[in-house]
Formats: structure tokens, sequence, C-alpha cells
């Protein structure tokens, strides 16, 4: 099954997707970690700049670090909505700046995994169409 396409008429298949989104959170918090290290050595961690980039990424790697313990409970539908916002905003920027490259691409596929795991986990919140799947395996 492809990335994009998650099966969610399943309790495992949503589990999955929800599980998925949060190892897409967990990769997403560790890109940031990165490009505090990068951006930060430029600019200089003493510097109003340095601080202003040092803190507001902080802030994006501990939103994404909740929502992928959350997605991977299976929980955690709204963190992963503003994890998902996060990136989208990450996109617009890397997309204005014309930085297209692999960074783009990582980021788009991480998008598309995220969401299918905030889909993931809004489907085991309404839990509705799951008890078949108990009932199918011993008839």
């Amino acid at each position: 099954m492809a990335f994009w396409n998650a099966d969610l008429t399943t309790r495992m298949g949503a589990e999955s997707a929800a599980d998925n989104g949060g190892l897409a959170c967990f990769i997403y918090g560790g890109f940031s970690v990165l490009g505090i290290a990068f951006f930060g050595s430029f600019v200089g961690y003493d510097t109003p700049e340095g601080l202003a980039i040092l803190a507001a990424t902080g802030v994006q790697v501990l939103v994404a670090i909740l929502a992928g313990f959350r997605l991977r409970s299976g929980k955690g539908a709204f963190w992963g909505i503003a994890v998902a916002v996060l990136m989208t905003l990450d996109l617009i920027g890397k997309l204005i700046s014309l930085a297209i490259g692999v960074g783009l691409v990582v980021n788009v596929i991480l998008l598309i995994v995220l969401i299918q795991g905030v889909r993931g986990a809004w489907a085991l919140r309404s839990g509705v169409g799951f008890d078949e799947d108990d009932t199918e395996a011993f008839e």
C-alpha cells in the first residue's frame, strides 16, 4: 500500500497510519533541530536574531515531539494538525525563498504521511466501523 493512501476501514490500518504520522513528526522535529544547529551557527546564538531562531524552532520541535507521542498512542489529531500547519508554513517559506531541493521533497512526503496519520487518529477517535474487525476473525 502506498503511503499516500492509508486504509482507514480497519482498526489496524488506522493505527498504522497514526503510527506513521507520529514517526513523521519525530523526523520533522529532528530536521528542525538540524535547522537550529545550521542557521543558528550562521547568525550566532548570542545575537537577537539567533535567539529568535532558537526560541521559535525550539517551540516547533516541542510541538512536533508532543504530536509524535500523541499520534503514536492513537490520539493527538489536533496536535498533528498543528504540526501539519507548521510544516505547510515551512514549505511555503521554502517555495518563497526558492529553496527547491531535496529538503522540499522530503517535507512534502512527511506532510503527506502526517496528514494520513491525522486521518488515522481521527478514525480511531470516532471508532465507527471497527466492530466488524473483531467478529470477522472468529467466524
